[in-house]
Formats: structure tokens, sequence, C-alpha cells
């Protein structure tokens, strides 16, 4: 991810706190660091990754100073987008369940004045009278000095330039802060400040103090060893929320970090159901565009407010609008997935979708809907099309539809030009031109959310089928100018 710096100010310290239903926790972080020991060269920015989240209203209201934004979920990708709007020269991410105690500004500014130094953690203190409390505080802070593994609830600061040279933190579901620490030791000294940061007990309390140390140790020895980010998470929250992850984790195989993947979400007054699309993103997709081309409700509004990034292009048109998200995708993106904005796509389907290309089994994947949930005109219409391109490019195509993703080296080697809905038939066709590997793999169409205004009504098939028709003529016509055959 390419993370851009505002220029410096006059504040030190930037203080990132990603947030996920922690209103309550996150209320006394911020009386801590606001009204307890204020100082005028920090400012606060914290990530809310539940835009549906209504408790934190109240604690929005009660601290106006602090800068408010919403995000997509999980907790790097939440980190870096803090990062993004900070003025500080360091940036100190913190946990909402985390307690910096006394001295630890002035411990920054101190460490500060040593130009090695590219960042640091603070000492790990549970906030239980627990004895096993300690013996765990004591093995973390052997962990931290001695294996060089502090975690991120340890609080990590660090230079706001030089975490911008190394790219934030990369968006995985677990570990993410063992990642950027190993990357930023390499950078420069890395310090473990003896000044506390007192952490809630919550986690020990539920699990059992020894199981949950057991599960932490055994978490960090697997990820060393090089098992995925995304089996881990499923081991670690133990929960029937990761089950996305865990189904993940078994088709992308064990890998500790998955490629950059930018999803590409046009649309067109879809207000009813951007927020439900956006929802549904996996944790693994590094970056969402929702490209409005032109709507007239709240599309962008809902699709901001849902931390996604928001494109606007005028130009009306489907390819218009997916190449507005390619443009707005970041150099490093691998793979890019495009996704339809009124929820007939199933995004909990997306790893199924990236896998083959993951594996290097495939350069472009498509999504084949079948005949399930579709109009009859849409099914005839598709038939059509996908027979005429057979029969003249030699293919093996069943469906065009718009869920499919593509390593982004190979879609620039398309030189996509269609603004229409030729868009999906022109990338199939360059495709086989150019030799990529393409697949097909079955995928779930559900019911649209609101009314379409291609398929809609017979006058936009028709509109519509005559585009495409249109667009594999042309291709055709042209074929020769661009193989040479």
């Amino acid at each position: 991810m390419i993370i851009s710096l505002k220029p410096l100010s006059s504040i030190f310290v930037s203080v990132v706190i990603p947030v996920l239903r922690d209103s309550i926790e996150l209320s006394e972080l911020l009386e801590a660091l606001l009204v307890e020991e204020p100082d005028p060269e920090l400012e606060v920015i914290v990530v809310n990754g539940d835009a549906s989240d209504r408790s934190i209203d109240s604690v929005q209201a009660r601290f106006p100073s602090v800068c408010w934004v919403t995000s997509l979920s999980g907790r790097g990708r939440q980190m870096n987008v803090g990062a993004g709007l900070a003025n500080g020269r360091w940036l100190l991410f913190l946990h909402a369940d985390t307690r910096p105690t006394s001295g630890w500004l002035d411990a920054i500014r101190s460490i500060d004045m040593c130009n090695g130094t590219v960042g640091g953690v603070f000492r790990f203190v549970l906030s239980s009278p627990h004895p096993i409390a300690r013996m765990i505080e004591r093995g973390v802070d052997w962990r931290a000095r001695n294996l060089h593994l502090p975690y991120g609830d340890q609080g990590i600061f660090v230079r706001r330039t030089v975490f911008a040279c190394l790219g934030g933190f990369r968006v995985m579901p677990l570990l993410e802060d063992v990642d950027f620490i190993g990357r930023l030791r390499r950078k420069g000294s890395f310090i473990c400040s003896r000044i506390p940061i007192t952490v809630s007990p919550r986690r020990w309390e539920q699990d059992g103090w020894v199981s949950r140390s057991a599960l932490n140790i055994a978490i960090i020895i697997l990820f060393s060893a090089g098992v995925s980010p995304l089996w881990l998470a499923g081991l670690y929250y133990r929960r029937k929320t990761v089950s996305a992850s865990i189904d993940c984790c078994a088709l992308l195989g064990e890998r500790a970090v998955i490629p950059r993947i930018a999803v590409v979400i046009p649309a067109l007054n879809e207000e009813d159901s951007i927020s439900v699309v956006l929802a549904e993103i996996p944790a693994f997709v590094t970056d969402v565009i929702v490209v409005d081309n032109g709507s007239i409700d709240a599309t962008r509004a809902r699709a901001r407010s849902a931390g996604a990034r928001v494109a606007l292009e005028l130009d009306r048109g489907y390819g218009a609008a997916c190449q507005a998200g390619l443009a707005a995708c970041d150099d490093q993106v691998e793979i890019v997935v495009f996704v339809n904005a009124d929820c007939s796509d199933n995004p909990a389907e997306m790893a199924r979708l990236i896998e083959p290309i993951v594996s290097a089994n495939a350069e472009f994947v498509i999504g084949d809907r079948g005949s399930q949930d579709r109009r009859w005109q849409d099914r005839l219409g598709n038939w059509i099309c996908v027979t005429l391109i057979n029969c003249l490019w030699d293919s093996d195509v069943r469906d065009l539809g718009p869920y499919r993703a593509i390593r982004r080296s190979a879609l620039d080697r398309l030189d996509m030009q269609d603004r229409t809905r030729g868009w999906t038939i022109e990338m199939q066709v360059k495709a086989v031109e150019k030799g990529l590997s393409v697949i097909e793999i079955p995928v779930l169409h559900r019911p649209r959310i609101g009314q379409s205004e291609i398929s809609g009504t017979l006058s936009g098939t028709l509109r519509a089928g005559r585009r495409m028709l249109r667009t594999i003529w042309m291709l055709r016509r042209t074929m020769t100018r661009r193989t040479g055959i």
C-alpha cells in the first residue's frame, strides 16, 4: 500500500486507534489521553471499522477534538487509514483496551533525539491483581527483548516517514503487528521502552489464563513457521464470525501474506444495496473502490460511510466506471476483482475466485452464474453472445458474468477501451487473443436489490443486447489489426 504523507506540522505524536465495537474501552482510553494528560503537541485519530455501530456516537460527541473516520474493518487497514490522516512526526498505534501510563510522551520525545531509532513499544502490564498476570508480563517482556517479538497491544510507535517508507501495515487477518515490527526492525534501532502500558485482561479472563497464554505462544510459533494468518485467525478468535477466514485459508493455502487485492464496484443509484455489499467484502482485501457513475441518490454517501474509497465517473457506462476504478488503484495492487453493487454477486465467494490466480493456475477467472435467478432475456442474450464469441475466437466460455478476478499485469496487457456494457466482452475476447490462462468457476447469483436500469425493462435489455452485439462485431472486424492474424 502506498502511504501519502501530510506536510510536517507542530503536532509531535499522532495517536491512531482502530476500533470495532469497543465504545466503552475507547471512552476510557480517550479520557486518559485527552483529559488526564492533555498536550498541545498530541492529536488523536479514531478509525471506526463498523459504520453501523451507533454506540460510538456518544463517545464522539464527548470528544470533539478527536479526528473521527470510518473505514472498512481490519486492524491493519484501519491503522493505515488513520496514518494517512496523521500530522505528527511520530505515529503511536494503540488498541482501544490499552492505557499508556504517565511519561509515555516524554519517552517518545527522548527517543526522538536518537536519529538512528525508528520506533519501539512500551512495557506490557496487565491491569489485573491476579498472580499469574505477573508471570505473563515477565514472559511478554522476555519475548519482546530477547526474541524481538512484541505485539501491537504494547503500543507501537514509529517515525511517520519510516512508516510511509515501509508502506504501512500489510492487510492481514491477524499478526499484522508482528509482520510490521519485523520489517521496521530492519530500518534501524528498535526500542523496548520501560514505560508501562496497561492492557485489559478480558481475553485471559474469558478464555482462561493458561489457555489464552498457551494459544498466544502457539500462534506466534506457527506464524514464524510460515502458517497462514488466515488459518491462525480462525484458531485465535474461535468464533463463527471467522468462518470466512477459515474457508479462505483452505482455498488460498498456507501463505504468510495474501497478494494485494483491490475490489472495484461500479455503482449507479444503488443506495439500498451498496452498504450490504461492502459489509460482505472479505478482510483479506487490501482496497475497495466504489465508482459512482453519476448517481442521484445516496450511493456515494453510503459507500463513504461504510469505509470504501469513492471515485466519481460522470461519463455513464459500465466500462467507463471500471476504468475509473482501475485508475484509482495504487500501483502495488496485484489482483483486481470486479463486483456488482446490486448485491447479486456474493463477496463471500471471493476467495474461490482469486485462488487460481494466487496459486498461478490462471491469470483470469470468471464467475459462471449458470441460469440461477436470472430473467429469461438475460439468459438468452448471454447465450447468443457467448456462442458468437466461442465460434469466432475458438474459445470455450459459458458466461459473461461481471463477477471476475484478473491479475493486474494481465489486465494492463489487454489495453481495455470499451466504456459501455461491452467491457466484459472486450475483456474476454482480448484475453483469448493474448493467450491468457482463463478459467470459469460456478458462483452464486443472488436476486439483486432494487431495479436494474439494464435488465429491469425490455427496452433496457434490448439496448444492452445491441451494444454487446456491436462490441463483438467491432472486435472481430479489428482482430487482424490487434493480432496480425
